[in-house]
């Protein structure tokens, strides 16, 4: 069989290794928090790694002060107001991590999946986690569940569907994304970007919305990081959600297939990495609407997005 899955503990949590054997291709899955934190490919005969990943050889550990890598973006992404919002007449405060005087990234990228199904065949091997989220924090108090499905395929190519199903007796407010870290082999300073952007959010200086959203076609053609330091959420061309980054020895290509019509991106100092963010909504979405999905009672949400890399010769 072309296709394997491994699954070993670590600490309290396991990971799941989902590997081409044929290609030398491998991810790695954890199932706290549900995240992608390493994806091996075959690159001029040596093995690497596309994540910047997490150290979870002594545990868990300061995975908020270490900048979320690969973290699962639920029930809100980026930054949260003060960590308040209202929901039907009544406020609510968040209880879980705040950066400076704002909730971010949501309530649960540190959550303990379980493993519902595996498999694997000539034509890949998937995962699928399970979590039941039941109201723990005060300022979301609302049931629900994700089932996340992680699927190595064939050329390269990993895709990760989340479905959310409220289990709440009310509506209750969502957004969704991911927060992955890809490397390149080298600084991303000589990478070119492009996506088909239909705007830019329009941030102030605590990095929240202002609510407008601006012409910026910067990277609308293949264009080189260089020296920008980006921190940037942009609305995506509604026929086009793909966005490609591209060196003389890697192609990466992220395709947003499903209710992932924003793209945050982000490059951290050492520009070793570049975080490319698919999310539901823009940051803040809880009070100012941008993007702001609605949950009836029982009802799902289905997002889905991909990634896969071609290796140059």
């Amino acid at each position: 069989m072309a296709f394997e899955i491994q699954v070993s503990p670590l600490f309290d949590f396991e990971k799941v290794r989902l590997i081409d054997a044929e290609m030398g291709v491998a991810i790695e899955i954890t199932t706290k928090g549900a995240l992608m934190n390493s994806w091996q490919v075959k690159h001029q005969n040596k093995s690497l790694n596309l994540i910047e990943g997490n150290d979870f050889d002594n545990g868990w550990g300061p995975f908020e002060q270490n900048g979320f890598k690969g973290a699962k973006l639920a029930p809100f992404a980026c930054r949260l107001e003060d960590g308040q919002f209202d929901q039907a007449g009544e406020k609510y405060s968040i209880d879980k991590f705040y950066y400076d005087k704002h909730a971010i990234h949501g309530i649960v990228y540190d959550a303990l999946y379980t493993i519902q199904s595996t498999q694997a065949d000539e034509q890949g091997a998937y995962v699928i986690l399970k979590y039941a989220y039941l109201g723990t924090d005060k300022g979301y108090p609302f049931h629900f569940n994700l089932h996340i499905k992680w699927h190595l395929q064939k050329n390269n190519k990993v895709s990760v569907e989340t479905v959310i199903t409220n289990y709440s007796a009310v509506t209750i407010p969502m957004m969704d994304g991911w927060h992955p870290y890809f490397t390149m082999g080298g600084l991303i300073n000589e990478c070119s970007l492009v996506f088909k952007s239909k705007g830019k959010v329009v941030f102030n200086d605590q990095l929240l919305p202002t609510g407008q959203i601006i012409e910026d076609l910067t990277f609308n053609t293949p264009t080189k990081i260089g020296a920008r330091t980006l921190d940037n959420c942009f609305l995506l061309v509604p026929d086009n959600h793909e966005c490609i980054v591209e060196n003389e020895q890697i192609k990466l290509v992220v395709q947003a297939g499903l209710n992932y019509p924003y793209l945050q991106l982000y490059t951290p100092p050492n520009k070793k990495s570049i975080a490319i963010e698919n999310l539901s909504g823009a940051p803040n979405c809880f009070n100012n609407k941008m993007g702001l999905l609605t949950m009836k009672p029982h009802e799902n949400l289905v997002f889905k997005t991909s990634y896969q890399v071609f290796i140059k010769l």
